[in-house]
């Protein structure tokens, strides 16, 4: 028992009980270092502790007793002098009632492949971080708010398949993946959960290792090698995380001691109905310190450049109830998780799942909010494609759906977004929530992207839109990359790219997406056309862009639109460009302002502006005449 009183000091217990333990996958689970394994759980009133070890290759079985900590009966541990690096391991937990529990470690750093559920004891680790690497970690988000930000969200097992149907691992994938990242303009990749979990259908929102990289997709090592690969490229990468709820299987947190342990104790909060897992009970110390040890342990293990943090809605509000009131138990949770990976590391982003109304949730946590970067924005998807899947003559109708998103635009930081929880469960992908012929469903795809593009909000789009992916999202199969050899997903495909260099490029699309100052409307309230038109800006007055979307089936010309500055104005982007399928073989020639104030502008220009069309114009800085 000598290395529990070496490492458990008593400032250590301390926080551990009192949820300020943040690196207890220091001291919990299976450490083996030199010809010593040694083995810590948390487990109290029960009778005793046995670890169950199986070597792989012989299967044979060993039992080490755990004891108990001399100054904290609910710790357990043993030293064994043997290095058992690779062996599967159980701790069987003895209840009082004289019942046997096999439980996983719940502090596991690696786990066996479904279906199996052993956990293996983990050595440490030969990666090693390139120093360049290391720094540019520290540096890849600065001055975010003001870059542009455009994720490519990623689901690791069905993005590609083997021809045999099996996974890529982690560094397989990084050959491919960041490549084509690259290649179509993405600055990020966000990763759905890779945390281990029994069921390949959960996407990995349903959690039994919080510190073990799922084995689907290989060793802890190969991910290493997948995200240094990404920062080599100058790719942020963020990884899909679950706070507040976990599986219920057995062999995992559930009942871990045979009673209420990890699981909330109020029995009207505990089940997610929903989701079928279990909410955490982050009144209790312990738990609490378990979930921030997970929280910093991807952090500084794996050197992630931040979190997506996924079902925040059970934190926030009180579960199970249909008003939703304000939870502050998991508000407040939560400000101390934000506030902790602040102190610890202020280069990584934050970012929330969406979580209704609840106030400040990108206010910094000094200031009372809860302390995100950036909040998921579902009011604007949900609004803009129940929009878009109206009928466009029925359209103008429905006018609000698509402007009200600024009225709330600035109480936030918001990510626009185009999620897997979009195309997933019956909710058809882009392409197919849209209506009209085959040809109309495209046109309206380049429109739909266009408006995501120029709406303040950093971006992120789930993988297989970007190519007009028929069908909508499932487990099993890969995406479907043969249908590119059509041409016009090979063409939505092409002007994805098209749309996200463009984005990158001109500044008055990022620089102030958070700012009153980057936006302002010409006409929000077009409904008898169902054209909605605005100016984006930047810090410079010379980045300032005029936006033009025509959500009607009706090409209006000589479409008169405010400008706020005489001059010429050129047509910069189109998504009606013959080469994305359109009709338009060239962008529109420079036309000059009238001296006819419009949409409240001094001046105003005349144009054509094509059905399901977005169309951009800027003013020509170098004084030329028109052509």
């Amino acid at each position: 028992m000598e290395f529990l009183l070496n490492t458990w000091t008593t400032e250590r217990l301390h926080a551990f009980h009192e949820g300020r333990l943040v690196d207890g996958y220091l001291y919990f689970g299976a450490h083996a270092l030199g010809q010593e394994t040694t083995f810590s759980v948390w487990s109290p009133e029960i009778d005793g502790v046995d670890v169950v070890c199986v070597d792989p290759e012989t299967e044979h079985v060993s039992t080490y007793a755990l004891k108990r900590h001399p100054h904290d009966s609910s710790i357990w541990g043993a030293s064994i002098p043997e290095n058992l690096e690779g062996q599967l391991y159980e701790y069987a937990l003895r209840t009082p009632s004289g019942e046997v529990l096999w439980k996983s470690d719940p502090y596991a750093r690696q786990s066996e492949k479904r279906p199996f559920t052993k956990s293996i004891v983990s050595g440490s680790s030969e990666y090693t971080w390139p120093l360049d690497v290391l720094k540019h970690k520290q540096t890849i988000n600065d001055r975010h708010l003001e870059r542009p930000m455009a994720i490519y969200e990623v689901h690791i097992g069905t993005w590609r398949r083997k021809e045999d149907g099996e996974f890529y691992t982690y560094r397989e994938i990084a050959d491919q993946l960041i490549p084509y990242v690259i290649d179509m303009g993405f600055t990020h990749i966000e990763i759905l959960p890779i945390t281990e979990h029994p069921l390949d259908e959960s996407w990995g929102y349903q959690t039994t290792g919080y510190f073990s990289p799922t084995g689907r997709y290989g060793t802890a090592d190969e991910l290493k090698y997948f995200v240094t690969a990404c920062a080599e490229h100058g790719l942020g990468l963020i990884l899909d995380w679950v706070p507040g709820h976990f599986c219920v299987d057995q062999h995992g947190l559930a009942n871990f001691n045979g009673q209420l342990l990890y699981e909330e104790q109020r029995e009207e909060r505990r089940m997610n109905p929903d989701w079928g897992t279990l909410n955490f009970d982050i009144n209790k110390g312990e738990v609490v310190s378990f979930i921030l040890s997970s929280a910093h342990y991807w952090l500084e293990e794996f050197k992630f450049d931040g979190y997506r943090m996924d079902a925040l809605v059970n934190l926030l509000f009180i579960p199970n109830i249909k008003e939703r009131p304000h939870n502050e138990e998991g508000a407040e949770f939560l400000r101390k998780l934000t506030a902790s990976l602040k102190r610890h590391y202020p280069e990584k982003l934050l970012i929330a799942e969406d979580a209704w109304h609840y106030p400040k949730v990108t206010h910094p946590v000094e200031f009372g909010g809860v302390g995100f970067d950036y909040k998921w924005n579902f009011g604007w998807m949900h609004d803009t494609l129940e929009y878009m899947k109206t009928p466009p003559a029925e359209r103008s109708k429905a006018h609000g759906k698509m402007n009200f998103s600024m009225v709330y635009q600035y109480e936030e930081r918001y990510q626009v977004i185009f999620s897997h929880d979009t195309v997933a469960d019956g909710r058809k992908s882009l392409l197919n929530k849209l209506p009209g012929t085959r040809e109309e469903r495209f046109l309206q795809l380049r429109l739909l992207f266009g408006f995501w593009m120029a709406h303040p909000g950093k971006k992120l789009l789930f993988m297989g839109q970007e190519f007009g992916h028929f069908e909508e999202w499932e487990f099993q199969p890969e995406l479907d990359w043969a249908s590119l050899e059509d041409p016009q997903h090979k063409r939505i495909h092409e002007f994805m790219k098209e749309l996200l260099s463009f984005y990158r490029s001109e500044k008055a699309f990022f620089e102030l997406d958070d700012e009153r100052d980057g936006f302002l409307w010409l006409d929000a309230d077009n409904h008898e056309q169902s054209v909605a038109s605005f100016i984006r800006r930047g810090f410079l007055p010379e980045d300032e862009c005029l936006v033009l979307c025509n959500f009607s089936e009706h090409r209006y010309e000589e479409f008169q639109v405010g400008a706020p500055q005489k001059g010429i104005y050129e047509e910069i982007f189109s998504t009606n460009a013959a080469q994305f399928g359109g009709s338009a073989a060239e962008l529109q020639q420079a036309i000059e302002t009238l001296d006819a104030t419009c949409d409240d502008q001094p001046f105003s220009l005349k144009l054509d502006l094509p059905a399901f069309t977005v169309s951009i114009w800027k003013k020509r800085q170098d004084g030329s005449g028109l052509l």
